[in-house]
């Protein structure tokens, strides 16, 4: 039997979150911090919390991401604890007395067995022995791949609630990663729960198989590729993302079958989306689900992850492009980085998007995304679903690799997001 480790959970914290009430479990939170408690062990006793409470509804609660995100901030934050209390917040607004029903049995055998158990338990559906199946797959301490495989594979191809599946199966899986593995069953029990007990849709992952098979794309080799993605190949990936869904499909395919690296074209495709989503606040999901889907191709090996590209790209490709405004120009990027908080707080979404834009260019992206990710932490988190937490994560990390779309899309969203500061000025 492997060993368990204990988990010692914090008090107080759940005590908070079960007032249902965003302000008084904030300042209690607060106060918890403030007397000495580990930010990681807060953070974990909220998440078993909630995790155990979990709705399996698309779009599924959000607090479970927000406090993933919340943990990922406060590692590179000036006021770490102020993302925590804001999550703990949102917890506190989507709590649910009801427990989940746990399965009543264990499963153990062979990887390969219960993967494939796990897929048809899913499309049954049948919530409960896909809970127990998937539980076979982990080991307390430990980060399982093929576990993370099986149910990245099965929230890909199911694009139900603008891919909200593989979104929160890929937040909870980084969340229970930064809270080395312990009770990795619990955490990621409201994944699949959402996989596996609510609305399904597989007609993109369908039509994308028959794109496949007809191409005759060999998606092992195509994994496998290395090449980098150049000028020319950018141009072409344009011009066919211009012309919808199924065209950006057939250039990907062309592009895998010459030899370019789905790696490479990852990146493109959540370049895209943040792109969209500075002019479109439609785009937040598909750019949400991009960049889960670089997550999944920089944690997978199997073919299935070339599959999450072509659907991840559909999505992308289906949301309009608007005109991105032309970057400010900077002097002063001190005085800039001024002028984009206030044009944030100011709701001029079209300066904050021409200021982050000049700014990427002009000063580190790390110092604009420092400045973003703080505007996103005095965000109240109940107000806004944890969207700024989320996004500020995401895109801050994204900005190491394309800082234009990736700190103007998060200026963007920031300065669209009405203002609701409570939790900030209580806390």
């Amino acid at each position: 039997m492997p060993r368990t480790a204990q988990v010692v959970e914090i008090p107080g914290v759940v005590e908070s979150i079960a007032t249902k009430d965003p302000f008084a479990c904030a300042t209690r939170v607060a106060k918890i911090l403030a007397g000495g408690a580990d930010r990681v062990e807060v953070v974990r006793t909220a998440t078993l919390a909630v995790a155990r409470r979990s709705r399996p509804t698309v779009p599924p609660p959000h607090a479970l991401l927000a406090l993933g995100a919340a943990l990922d901030l406060s590692a590179r934050f000036p006021a770490p604890e102020l993302p925590i209390v804001q999550a703990c917040a949102l917890a506190a607004a989507e709590w649910r007395d009801a427990p989940l029903e746990l399965p009543r049995h264990a499963v153990t055998g062979d990887e390969l067995h219960l993967g494939r158990s796990f897929l048809q338990a899913v499309r049954t559906p049948d919530p409960l022995e896909a809970d127990v199946i998937f539980a076979g797959l982990l080991r307390e301490g430990e980060e399982r791949r093929f576990a993370g495989d099986t149910l990245f594979e099965t929230c890909a191809q199911d694009i139900a609630a603008d891919g909200h599946k593989l979104t929160f199966a890929v937040g909870t899986w980084r969340l229970a990663r930064s809270l080395g593995w312990l009770r990795g069953d619990v955490l990621l029990r409201p994944a699949v729960r959402v996989a596996a007990a609510t609305p399904q849709d597989l007609s993109e992952f369908s039509a994308v198989l028959r794109e496949v098979g007809r191409a005759r794309l060999d998606l092992e080799l195509a994994g496998r590729n290395v090449m980098e993605i150049d000028a020319t190949v950018r141009y072409a990936y344009g011009v066919a993302l211009q012309a919808g869904p199924d065209r950006i499909v057939a250039e990907l395919i062309a592009g895998l079958k010459r030899g370019r690296a789905p790696a490479g074209y990852v990146d493109l495709v959540a370049a895209s989306a943040a792109e969209r989503l500075i002019t479109d606040p439609a785009a937040l999901e598909p750019t949400l689900l991009a960049l889960a889907t670089r997550f999944v191709l920089g944690f997978s090996r199997t073919a299935y992850r070339v599959l999450a590209l072509f659907l991840a790209a559909r999505r992308v490709a289906s949301v309009e492009a608007g005109d991105v405004p032309s970057p400010a120009p900077i002097a002063d990027p001190a005085a800039a980085l001024r002028g984009l908080e206030n044009a944030i707080e100011a709701d001029d979404a079209r300066e904050a998007v021409r200021l982050a834009l000049g700014l990427a260019d002009k000063a580190e992206p790390a110092d604009v995304a420092r400045i973003l990710a703080r505007k996103a932490a005095l965000q109240d988190a109940y107000a806004d679903a944890g969207h700024s937490l989320l996004y500020a994560s995401r895109a801050t990390e994204f900005a190491s690799v394309a800082p234009r779309p990736a700190l103007a899309s998060l200026a963007a969203v920031l300065a669209r997001t009405p203002k609701s500061h409570t939790i900030a000025e209580g806390s």
